[in-house]
């Protein structure tokens, strides 16, 4: 796994929708205004995006690869 990935699986793993009441907390500590059940969701699925959509350096990768097959 790469970087970008391992921050995706933080990211899930530190928003999961089931945290809203720790982060409603955080939020309260440090006198920020901010409703977690808003932000939450976002972070989450920020994460799943990290995590399974390829960046572009495998993207390019995958095309090159599919353009030799298709030549053969």
């Amino acid at each position: 796994m790469r970087g970008r990935n391992w921050v995706g699986v933080a990211f899930i793993f530190l928003f999961l929708p089931v945290n809203v009441p720790l982060w409603d907390i955080a939020f309260e500590k440090l006198d920020i205004d901010i409703m977690a059940v808003f932000i939450t969701p976002l972070l989450f699925l920020f994460g799943i995006l990290l995590v399974f959509y390829p960046s572009r350096k495998d993207r390019y990768q995958t095309i090159s690869s599919n353009q030799i097959n298709e030549e053969e």
